[in-house]
């Protein structure tokens, strides 16, 4: 007698409901033998007190089979734990554990039929398990019969008779083989083959028929029903379409499947097979068709429009939203000429990347995971997701990160990208990206900047714009439109929210209330990349995004026009009744008189205009001031014993200012190719001109440096230039006090845009000049 307390419980004679340690202990050493006498078929709720999907007593009824029901959330982890979350079963799903031990070696888990909880209805998920039941059933019992002819076969080869032995000797014999195959741990592959290298004296007739009876063992689905994209052609023959099309719609698949067909002139397909299994290995499995025979039955056994013939390759993604809607499969793909096969084939290689992607990333975990830390290259960016390759080889989908919704996931990854998340190997799927502070994405963003931004509030006289996510900042109506925005019209209807708009940074703010950006202004031909939200990847922004202003109302179209001049009866038809003709003068008197009133009230808005105009410019003005408060240069007057003391400290201090920043500015391998001059000087007005001017005082020393280092002669922003006599392009060049080169430079664009002007003289000897607004006689 049986010492075991676990030994009895099963196989039992009707559902076995599991709810405690020991329990789940008895299921696992059951699970876990050898050999059992019959499927185990273990059923799960989604949670604690939901109702089950199935009937664990019908079905028990129907098949013979043992049914196991694991009651508790708490006995599903503990059996978990046991099992490994590979061959385990949780969340409402079912799974089917043949009789054998097949499944629990590596990699064989799937051999366990996993019946997923998907969002069917119940009718339908029973049915589905039922149909599984059914063929494991099949399945066994034809693996079974195989085991029986191959012992029969063996025991011919031997030498073995029935010579001098009665029948029921001989049955007891056969009986007793089989229950000896049976006790083996695993039944080997060389028992099941027909040419047994052991066995020489079999026939090529037996070992036929064995083999069309052990097709399960041999055809192509030995590697790839397990998922794994070996990197290898798998051919298929006549009969085994079914077979490739049952995979095909097999819930439990998990990576895409290419199926290739041959033409009927080269029987070959368009594309090379063996080179596209090389590049979608660990990516997709590749199957091959040998001829039209075989695509024939692969179409009669698929959804309509699912099929794929005439030397073309079709995509299958792992999913099974392809049945009810075959819009979604990848291809067929193909192509007359070498180009449009090379187009077709790295589209083929994109689409079956982004189906493994999308598979990754909707394959929600059923229980808590632990992720690890991983840094990971990406290989391909689908909408809204990544698919990225580990240091291991394999592969993960790539989420992106919170901050980045409604963002394409092209504005965020991009090939060849190195990232840094968590990993969760469970689902494979990567998060936890860290996008860049707000503040350090644009700390060096500064005045006369043109700049991306998103446009994410509009109201009737400001909009709130985004420069970053995090990053928003209060743009108004007459500040971002100057004159092309009247007091009386509504930003609302020249403006939709989510529109991307290129924005002149004319005074950068500390706060979201105090920037003045301005629409009109932005040097489009000069766009500063936006910066990228995660280390490494594309612009967040791209001036292609770009959007426009909505055109205003159209001005109303004017038939005719009359005034002093206009001979009214000559708008009269020669045909017009005494009626119609008195109808006309009267309607003629009034539009003239309309008009005449839309003149002078044109006029008054005009004149509005310029003072609204010039109130614009005071308020820039004052806001300038209020921002710069605390930047603005301010010269030393009234601390010395006379200007040319101050002058002489002034020049010392502007001086060691731009020292500071060439030492902050380049690294110790760039100062020997930046390096600055032994010298150069100032005029006296310019201390007084950068005080006069609103600007950051660190904007003129960056210019100042980039003059002395040479940059600012070779960068487009800064559009360095001789500066002319006049306004003419044939004027002569303007030339300083001593006859040196007189040259400006930007500090910024547009609205009061602000420009350095310099001396150059003949022995290359620069002279800071003056810095004033772009009409300060600096033409």
């Amino acid at each position: 007698m049986s010492t075991d307390p676990y030994s009895s419980r099963f196989p039992a004679d009707s559902p076995v409901h599991i709810r405690s340690l020991d329990d789940v202990i008895a299921l696992v050493r059951y699970l876990r033998k050898s050999r059992r006498d019959r499927p185990t078929v273990v059923v799960t709720h989604r949670k604690d007190g939901d109702r089950l999907r199935i009937d664990p007593q019908a079905l028990f009824d129907d098949f013979d089979i043992d049914v196991v029901i694991i009651d508790t959330m708490e006995a599903g982890f503990q059996f978990t734990d046991r099992m490994g979350k590979e061959r385990s079963v949780f969340g409402g799903a079912v799974r089917i554990y043949p009789s054998t031990s097949r499944w629990w070696k590596p990699d064989n888990y799937r051999e366990a039929r996993l019946m997923l909880d998907h969002q069917i209805t119940d009718k339908a998920f029973c049915n589905d398990v039922r149909g599984a039941v059914a063929r494991q059933i099949a399945i066994e019992q034809q693996e079974h019969k195989i085991r029986q002819n191959q012992m029969m076969m063996n025991a011919s080869a031997s030498g073995s008779t029935t010579t001098g032995v009665s029948g029921g000797d001989a049955s007891d014999n056969a009986v007793s083989a089989t229950d000896t195959s049976e006790s083996d741990t695993v039944v080997s592959e060389s028992s099941v083959s027909p040419n047994n290298p052991n066995n020489p004296d079999s026939t090529d007739a037996n070992s036929s028929t064995v083999h069309e009876s052990a097709n399960t063992e041999n055809t192509l689905i030995t590697a790839a029903i397990r998922d794994k994209a070996d990197g290898l052609v798998h051919p298929v023959l006549e009969d085994q379409a079914e077979e490739l099309a049952e995979y095909l719609t097999d819930p439990e698949r998990r990576i895409p499947v290419v199926v290739a067909t041959r033409t009927s002139t080269t029987h070959l397909p368009v594309f090379d097979t063996e080179s596209l299994a090389r590049e979608l290995e660990s990516t997709a499995i590749v199957f091959e068709l040998d001829n039209a025979k075989t695509a024939w039955n692969l179409t009669a056994a698929l959804p309509p429009d699912a099929q794929v013939y005439g030397g073309m390759l079709r995509a299958y993604p792992p999913n099974l939203e392809w049945v009810d809607d075959p819009g979604l499969l990848g291809g067929p793909y193909g192509g007359f000429t070498d180009e449009q096969r090379r187009i077709q084939r790295r589209q083929l290689i994109d689409d079956t990347v982004g189906m493994l992607a999308h598979a990754y990333s909707t394959n929600a975990p059923a229980v808590p995971e632990h992720t690890v830390p991983v840094t990971a290259t990406v290989i391909g960016v689908y909408p809204q997701r990544g698919i990225a390759r580990l240091m291991s080889g394999n592969m993960a989908s790539v989420t992106l990160p919170p901050e980045a919704d409604g963002i394409p996931a092209d504005h965020v990854l991009t090939r060849g990208q190195v990232i840094h998340g968590e990993f969760n190997p469970h689902d494979r799927m990567i998060s936890g990206l860290a996008i860049r502070p707000g503040k350090d994405a644009i700390a060096d963003y500064a005045d006369g900047d043109t700049v991306l931004g998103r446009v994410d509030t509009v109201r009737m006289d400001y909009c709130m714009v985004t420069l970053y996510p995090g990053m928003k900042i209060l743009v108004e109506a007459g500040d971002a439109l100057g004159d092309a925005f009247d007091e009386h019209e509504d930003l609302r209807l020249l403006l939709d929210r989510g529109t991307v708009l290129s924005m002149l940074i004319v005074a950068r703010g500390t706060d979201q209330n105090d920037w003045l950006v301005s629409f009109v202004e932005a040097d489009k031909d000069h766009i500063r990349p936006a910066p990228a939200l995660v280390e490494g990847g594309p612009p967040w922004l791209n001036p292609e995004d770009q959007g426009a202003l909505k055109p205003g109302a159209d001005e109303r179209q004017r038939a005719i026009v009359i005034d002093a001049d206009t001979d009214v009866r000559d708008l009269i038809p020669e045909d017009a009744g005494s009626e119609a003709a008195e109808m006309i003068m009267t309607l003629a008197a009034q539009i003239g008189e309309e008009q005449g009133a839309n003149r002078k009230m044109s006029a008054e808005l005009h004149d509005l205009r310029r003072q609204n105009a010039s109130l614009r410019e005071d308020a820039i003005s004052q806001r300038r001031a209020r921002i710069y408060q605390g930047q603005q240069y301010r010269t030393l007057r009234g601390l010395f014993r006379n200007d040319r003391e101050r002058l002489v400290f002034e020049r010392d201090r502007f001086t060691m200012w731009i020292r500071e920043a060439w030492a902050l500015r380049f690294p110790a391998a760039d100062k020997p190719h930046r390096r600055l001059p032994d010298t150069w000087d100032y005029t006296s007005a310019f201390f007084d001109s950068l005080e006069k001017t609103q600007i950051n005082r660190d904007r003129v020393v960056d210019a100042a440096l980039e003059v002395l280092t040479g940059i600012a002669q070779q960068s487009k922003s800064r559009q360095c230039h001789r500066l002319r006599t006049g306004s003419g392009a044939e004027d002569p060049f303007r030339v300083g006090p001593h006859g040196e080169k007189v040259w400006r430079i930007y500090l910024d664009q547009g609205h009061s845009a602000r420009r350095l002007h310099y001396y150059e003289d003949a022995r290359g000897r620069y002279t800071f000049a003056l810095v004033g607004v772009h009409d300060d006689d600096l033409r």
